[in-house]
């Protein structure tokens, strides 16, 4: 008996030691992983790139979203821009150390410091606050809408690289609805339910649906207002880097998730919209019963097996839009890719859970971006820079991932 105990003993030490080993191993994997260094795929275009920030107050318009009454909507924009860069400037921080340290205090310690990528670890290639490239007069603004808790540096890549072919990028976070918002004064907005239809566990129910509807339109209103603030950037204040430098009738909009959704609301609403992109978004609002009369792409995910109600539901809302609307639309599905390759957290977020929770695709993270960048710019190439049409057509020979569902262009 004493003998079968001290068996039982040394397979318990052992077992124990092995489970102990095999813990510290993949905290060991995880810390080395969140403390690796990541620079972002290097914009493709031949402008370096600079990045500028501001805190705007909406002084017409209340924050319906905001718990107290008369509270006015206050936005954080985010510019990427075409720069005459020097080797002695240093890239910018990919987000701001105050913001990450608020973001680090709510995820707690296990997610910001083992099993997520430290962002001061991260490189963009923008460089803050130069001048603008005296290689154009004008500036075309595209308009970049982040998803609902997403932050608009989540889309650093993107944005980066449109600047790099001479485009001015404009994004924002969106109080109540983006993860976290960090204003200069230090107050903090966190996202609220209010603030994030879709959610609650029924992300298709009636009452989501009417959140999203309202919020939509409140996205809507708030790049208005940013397009506002640009004209009178452009054209009022002299001592400004932005003075004469936007072509601010040249503006187009592209969104990923809900911020696709608003891309398709804003070119409804504005007349100032020329062209916009929804990426992988449902469509939300009037939209998906009149249509659009501006060029508008839907740039997909790929399918992944049997699709259900909602994916169905969703094709159906998009093919609504598609059929209702004018010529110049594109509907294009990226083959082996999922909801989080259209932006930097498919890179950020590179780590064992992500992998095995299929959160990204099998076209592979970097590539992901590569082709979604690709498109983007080709679309707004050809209807904000007026070039050949036949740009369109070539995607799906240029990237094999590409499959172009529809098109009438």
């Amino acid at each position: 008996m004493k003998k079968i105990i001290r068996i039982l003993r040394k397979v318990f030490l052992y077992t124990f030691g092995a489970v102990v080993t095999i813990i510290l191993f993949t905290i060991l994997v995880f810390w080395l992983e969140h403390n690796s260094s990541l620079t972002l795929p290097k914009p493709t275009g031949t402008f370096a790139v600079g990045r500028s920030t501001f805190d705007w107050i909406d002084s017409s318009r209340t924050d319906s979203l905001a718990p107290l009454a008369g509270v006015k909507r206050e936005l954080i924009v985010w510019i990427w821009y075409p720069v005459s860069g020097k080797k002695l400037d240093s890239a910018i921080e990919y987000l701001p150390m105050d913001w990450r340290n608020v973001i680090s205090q709510k995820e707690g310690f296990i997610m910001s410091r083992i099993m997520t990528q430290n962002l001061s670890k991260v490189h963009p290639h923008s460089i803050a606050n130069l001048e603008f490239s005296p290689k154009q007069t004008k500036y075309p603004i595209i308009f970049l809408k982040s998803g609902i808790g997403a932050l608009a540096t989540d889309y650093t890549t993107l944005a980066e690289d449109l600047a790099s072919h001479g485009y001015v990028v404009v994004g924002n976070d969106s109080p109540y609805s983006t993860f976290v918002v960090v204003f200069p004064d230090g107050r903090i907005i966190e996202r609220t339910v209010q603030g994030s239809p879709g959610g609650e566990e029924d992300a298709s129910s009636v009452y989501s649906i009417h959140l999203a509807n309202r919020l939509v339109s409140i996205w809507s209103d708030d790049t208005k207002f940013i397009l506002n603030k640009l004209e009178q950037l452009n054209t009022i204040d002299s001592s400004n880097r932005f003075f004469g430098r936007l072509d601010t009738h040249t503006v187009g909009i592209y969104g990923h998730s809900f911020g696709g959704a608003t891309s398709a609301q804003f070119c409804y609403d504005d007349i100032r919209c020329k062209a916009g992109i929804d990426m992988d978004g449902r469509p939300f609002g009037p939209v998906i019963q009149t249509g659009l009369k501006k060029p508008f792409m839907f740039l997909l995910s790929g399918p992944s097996g049997e699709p259900d109600p909602d994916v169905l539901e969703i094709k159906s809302e998009i093919e609504n839009i598609y059929n209702s609307s004018l010529k110049s639309h594109v509907w294009i599905s990226l083959d082996g890719a999922k909801h989080f390759n259209f932006s930097d957290i498919a890179l950020i977020n590179e780590k064992f859970i992500s992998r095995l929770s299929g959160a990204t695709g099998s076209i592979g993270n970097r590539r992901g971006l590569e082709v979604a960048a690709g498109c983007v710019r080709t679309f707004f190439d050809v209807y904000l820079k007026n070039q050949s049409t036949t740009k369109i057509d070539s995607l799906a020979i240029q990237y094999p991932e590409v499959r172009i569902v529809k098109s009438k262009i």
